[in-house]
């Protein structure tokens, strides 16, 4: 979504303590390159291929439900430690349709650049809210249900593109309207 420019971080580690002063210790020096940047991650899930696949509603609707979970708390594994990257998303939008999946990625065809009175959060928040309106109307595409779990108020323009809940909340209604496209009690 942005341009990143990569910094380095200098390390040192020493085995200044040993018990056996006759053995030598480790040591090491070095760079270690790293970035932050602001991502825009997108899936589509074919719940009636997965139903079929499964051949039962309620083990599609859970997995529906934990995939839902898995791919918002997912974070790459590379670096824990040394970066400390647990950054949840600042916003979760799912449209469900029952036409065809569509990506906004087009969204950010123009990388965001924060201002002096907006920030890439805000500005990326504003950029997705205009292209879903905008591809939407375009194409006659409606959701047939939507949901938005979004983080203070650099996001808030998202709110009106869904109903405004909390990740369980969210996960939770996308499970009831897939058990309810499926035939079965919400």
């Amino acid at each position: 979504m942005h341009a990143v420019d990569n910094e380095f971080d200098y390390f040192t580690a020493v085995d200044d303590r040993k018990a056996d002063a006759s053995e030598t210790g480790a040591g090491m020096i070095g760079t270690v390159e790293f970035n932050s940047s602001t991502l825009y991650r997108y899936a589509t899930l074919d719940v009636d291929a997965l139903h079929r696949t499964l051949g039962d509603g309620d083990a599609t609707r859970a997995a529906v439900e934990a995939f839902l979970t898995a791919f918002v708390r997912s974070m790459p594994t590379g670096k824990q430690n040394t970066f400390a990257h647990r950054t949840l998303p600042d916003a979760v939008l799912v449209r469900m349709r029952d036409s065809q999946p569509i990506n906004l990625v087009g969204a950010f065809e123009m990388p965001i650049r924060e201002t002096h009175t907006a920030g890439r959060v805000e500005l990326a928040a504003a950029a997705l809210a205009k292209h879903t309106v905008a591809v939407e109307n375009a194409f006659g595409e409606r959701p047939t249900a939507s949901w938005v779990t979004q983080v203070g108020e650099k996001t808030a323009v998202l709110a009106d593109l869904g109903k405004a809940v909390s990740l369980g909340e969210l996960v939770n209604g996308v499970g009831e309207h897939v058990a309810l496209a499926l035939g079965q009690p919400a």
